[in-house]
């Protein structure tokens, strides 16, 4: 294979770079902050996770997309925010307490506020929220600015909402959305937040072409950036399609696969170039 001249790296966070409790290990870290090149985390988590990722690299070249491209940061700089358009709102948390789902309208005060239908009787279950706080007052009491929209609801309810918010809200909502477990998200966002349109205007902004970029991944969410980059990188443990796009398939991700590639790619033991092959 023609070696590639890699100018920058981005990687997804959970399950690519965490290990089974979802921590980040001490190697990784020590790997990254040795990097000869820029490195960029790139997730869907909300911004207060982020950044706690974000702060455990001692790195003077770190980047952070969070929220799939509703924001983007150099440090602790923001570079750009991507928010939904806020006349969407109201019709957007509408459409979901009809099909007797819960809102949860995620906010830039870093609050989750979730709208809950009359008479819904399944656990509201959490993933990554910082504050759940119920909200009955009219949106326009919202006391922040709305990033996005989600809904986290079984499998089943899922896919039978997915049609139609496609076809009433188009590029707005995001299609194939992630599964976890018995659950899946359904997320109402910026067109442009999305992890394959904020990484290339990063590296835009930054002079680096997507032929010179490495980008890691394990989910569906990850696959359309995959297939952009001239680098892309699967964990073991990825779907089988994140696998089948990927020029190099490293170890498991809770098995530190991707520091361990990072190693041997960029000779960080020996000092060596960054041509990956």
């Amino acid at each position: 294979m023609e070696a590639v001249l890699i100018e920058f790296i981005g990687s997804d966070i959970g399950g690519t770079l965490t290990d089974e409790n979802g921590g980040i290990s001490d190697r990784t870290r020590r790997v990254v902050a040795r990097l000869p090149v820029p490195f960029c985390l790139v997730t869907g988590f909300n911004r207060h996770v982020a950044f706690r990722y974000r702060d455990q690299f001692q790195s003077d070249n770190l980047y952070l997309i969070a929220q799939n491209g509703s924001f983007t940061y150099r440090g602790e700089e923001l570079l750009s925010s991507n928010l939904l358009d806020a006349s969407l709102v109201e019709d957007i948390v509408a459409f979901i307490l009809s099909a007797d789902c819960v809102a949860r309208v995620f906010c830039t005060d870093n609050n989750v506020y979730c709208l809950v239908p009359d008479g819904y009787n399944r656990k509201i279950r959490r993933w990554d929220e910082p504050v759940y706080r119920f909200f009955n007052r009219p949106l326009s009491e919202l006391p922040s600015e709305v990033i996005q929209v989600g809904v986290f609801e079984p499998v089943s309810i899922i896919q039978r909402l997915m049609g139609p918010a496609v076809t009433i809200f188009g590029d707005v909502c995001m299609e194939g959305p992630m599964l976890f477990g018995t659950h899946q998200w359904l997320e109402f966002n910026h067109p442009d937040a999305k992890k394959e349109i904020a990484f290339p205007r990063l590296l835009d902004m930054l002079g680096v072409s997507l032929e010179n970029a490495m980008y890691c991944g394990d989910n569906y969410n990850d696959l359309a950036l995959l297939k952009k980059v001239g680098y892309p990188v699967a964990v073991a443990d990825a779907v089988p399609e994140v696998r089948a796009v990927a020029k190099q398939v490293t170890g498991p991700g809770f098995e530190d696969g991707i520091s361990e590639f990072l190693v041997r790619e960029f000779g960080l033991e020996s000092g060596g170039s960054h041509e990956s092959d």
